[in-house]
């Protein structure tokens, strides 16, 4: 980016132009990193006169949240803060080589909201001209018509011919007249229309135009499509491919906090008058600002997170009784406010963090530190990769971020829209899922989510499709903030805020994947459906809501084996002898055929192959669930490390007997189902037809949790010690 300068050069007139300074920030390095090399942090004071001497132009000071500086355990007087200046290249380079070790320096650089690929559609090839060829320029009248041919205004036609695209906004009859360049009285090539709200986009190639007259184009409306959209539109095919259809409305993310780090909120729309927290990051710097979405982006974000009608017949969220804290950085994004922003979830407790925003590819230091920082407070950080069709953007590529890719669904795609452009072929599965042109792939990715034609919903109450990755990240952000609210482990094991926290999280999201195999790094694990985990959400709602008479609860783990004991004796004729149970407690078994059905145990492949990730060293697959040349865990295998209690000979009833324990505290033991396609114990042999109460022998729990396969993981614990059931 240039300016100009107001001086000439007066011997040949010409303007010089002038670099505009970048913006840098300087920051005290404080990461664990740097606390194990020995760096000894510095004070303020003496980072103060340090900055004064470069006499460098100080744009600002970021100040760290409170939760950030107890992090960084900063003592008196020790420097925090951030200093954003302006600096000429030239110098700024020279300081960054002389930095002293316990200082980072990095540029400010601007942040970008994913929904910018409507701005980047692919034009078509404009052929090299000959120096003979004709221009001609033809005025063409457009009228736009919607429902029942109803004249659309603020609609923008985009006519491509063989110069510059030309574009113009409909008025209130509907119309706008563009003008076409082309040569040698070629036909236009592309023609694309869109409206604000309501209707599907038309991305139309090779249009067939009349000079003559005006022509006519008329929309496909949301109504016109979806049936009962929108007042009986509660789910579209992005949310019931993940399951949250099948959920019981109880399941819905309370007691979770969610921050959406965007360009606001519009919380005015019907189904988002219920977020009342926020703050702005922008130049504007104003609290009451967040509510201001001049973009849309985030408005639309929140939606897929959170949206909530006063009769739940409406478009319903993944989350929508999370509370939300609207988190505004938009417009005029930088690295500097995210940061800010981060510090604000560190210092109100936040869950889950959802970021659909990104720069370039390049790692920057000091907002990796501060994504540290989040992650040892037990952050979540959920990051749309990016929608320029190659690597993972900074944040998503950082390895403390979970990074979501978008996919597709050719089954439910409008025709002539610019998503349909989108397909590639070699990238369709046979169910319809698409990994799509724009998105950003690499081996940072963690899942993929839906982001092609995502419905929800925008300022001034109405509802609009959105495509990009910024659409995908909000699904696993709520499929988050549902698993912390209602999954077993994080009333238990995991309860506790924490980088553990984190990756549990993390890997739990990874183990609910249904993969797909479109090449390296185009969906990660896979895409996440929470049928797998349904019977342990709603498990969590019993305990909340039965009354004391109706319930039967078994108070520790130790007394799961009691249940078993009876199922075994009187399946097998053998006995298993159940563990101590903690002083005070009196045990209630409740026999299975009381509390539920008997269950069907599934196959899961074997995944004993299982590598560490950068975060709290939560094992990752190196090869997804369901690839044919894995082999099932063989019978009476048990994992090492472990010794086995108790063997129960039939999986059926082990499983029944433990779906029926309930805790008082929480603690509620769960077999996940696996997705329908998985092959059952009854068609292959051999299987782990046996199950085992374990403890571990030698190592400490949470390092010996880090080495289960995740085919042998039903994770559960009871008050002490540390227990699993396989």
């Amino acid at each position: 980016m240039t300016t100009r300068d107001n001086e000439r050069n007066p011997s040949t007139n010409v303007v010089a132009l002038k670099s505009e300074r970048p913006t840098y920030m300087i920051a005290p390095r404080r990461s664990p990193e740097a606390r194990k090399a020995g760096l000894q942090p510095l004070a303020a004071s003496t980072m103060n006169q340090l900055i004064s001497a470069l006499g460098i132009d100080v744009v600002r000071r970021i100040r760290r949240g409170h939760g950030t500086v107890q992090t960084l355990s900063a003592g008196v007087g020790e420097a925090t803060d951030i200093i954003v200046a302006k600096i000429d290249r030239e110098r700024a380079n020279l300081l960054q080589q002389t930095l002293p070790p316990n200082l980072v320096m990095a540029r400010d650089k601007p942040l970008k909201y994913g929904d910018t690929i409507r701005a980047q559609r692919a034009l078509p090839q404009i052929e090299t001209l000959s120096p003979t060829a004709k221009v001609t320029a033809v005025k063409i009248p457009f009228r736009v018509l919607g429902q029942e041919d109803k004249p659309l205004s603020k609609v923008t036609v985009q006519l491509v011919g063989d110069a510059f695209p030309t574009q113009g906004i409909t008025d209130e009859k509907g119309e706008v007249v563009l003008e076409l360049i082309t040569i040698d009285d070629r036909p236009p090539r592309l023609l694309t229309v869109t409206a604000q709200d309501s209707y599907w986009n038309l991305h139309l190639p090779n249009p067939q135009i009349n000079t003559d007259s005006v022509n006519v184009v008329r929309l496909r409306s949301f109504s016109e499509t979806i049936p009962g959209f929108p007042q009986s539109f509660q789910f579209g095919w992005n949310q019931r491919i993940m399951g949250l259809d099948r959920l019981p409305k109880e399941v819905n993310g309370a007691g979770v906090k969610i921050a959406i780090i965007d360009s606001g909120c519009d919380n005015s729309h019907p189904l988002l008058r219920h977020i009342q927290l926020g703050q702005d990051f922008t130049d504007q710097r104003e609290q009451s600002n967040w509510n201001q979405d001049t973009i849309g982006h985030g408005t639309h974000c929140a939606g897929i997170i959170a949206a909530r009608s006063s009769n739940g017949s409406m478009m319903r969220g993944f989350a929508p009784e999370a509370e939300i804290h609207i988190l505004r950085v938009f417009p005029g994004g930088m690295y500097s406010s995210l940061i800010e922003a981060i510090d604000y979830c560190i210092d109100h407790q936040i869950d889950v963090v959802n970021m659909s925003l990104g720069g370039d590819a390049e790692i920057n230091p000091i907002v990796e530190e501060t994504l540290e920082y989040a992650a040892l407070n037990g952050v979540a950080c959920i990051v749309a990769a990016g929608n320029s069709g190659d690597t993972v953007k900074y944040p998503a590529s950082s390895r403390l971020a979970f990074a979501v890719s978008a996919v597709g669904n050719v089954n439910f795609l409008q025709p002539n829209t610019w998503e349909a452009t989108t397909v590639q072929a070699g990238l369709v599965a046979p169910d319809g899922i698409f990994s799509p042109s724009f998105t950003c792939f690499g081996s940072e990715i963690s899942v993929c989510a839906p982001g092609v034609e995502i419905i929800s919903t925008i300022p001034g109450g109405t509802f609009a499709s959105q495509s990009g990755t910024s659409m995908a990240a909000p699904h696993i952000t709520g499929i988050a903030a549902l698993l912390l609210a209602h999954h077993p482990l994080f009333k238990t094991q995991y309860q506790t805020r924490g980088p553990q926290r984190v990756a549990a999280l993390f890997h739990l999201i990874r183990s609910l994947c249904v993969p797909y195999s479109f090449g390296f790094g185009r969906t990660g694990a896979g895409l996440p459906t929470l049928g797998p985990v349904i019977a342990a959400l709603q498990s969590m709602i019993s305990v909340n809501t039965v009354s004391a008479p109706q319930m039967k609860p078994i108070h520790d783990v130790g007394y799961a084996s009691a249940a078993l004991q009876e199922a075994s004796s009187a399946a097998t004729g053998q006995r298993v002898v159940p563990m101590n149970p903690p002083q005070g407690i009196q045990p209630t078994i409740t026999p299975p055929s009381e509390v539920m059905p008997q269950l069907t145990p599934v196959n899961y492949p074997n995944m004993s192959s299982i590598m560490t990730s950068g975060l709290g060293g939560m094992p990752q697959p190196m090869m997804p669930i369901g690839n044919p040349n894995m082999q099932p865990v063989a019978s009476g295998s048990a994992p090492s490390g472990f010794a086995p209690q108790n063997q129960i000979r039939d999986v059926n009833l082990a499983a029944d007997a433990l779906q029926t324990t309930a805790s008082a505290t929480g603690a509620i033991p769960q077999i996940p189902a696996p997705a329908s396609s998985m092959t059952t114990f009854s068609t292959l042999q051999p299987f782990a037809s046996q199950r085992w109460l374990c403890q571990p022998i030698s190592r400490e729990p949470y390092d010996l949790f880090n080495q289960i396969p995740r085919n042998l993981m039903v994770p559960f614990q009871n008050s002490s010690p540390f227990y699993r059931l396989y």
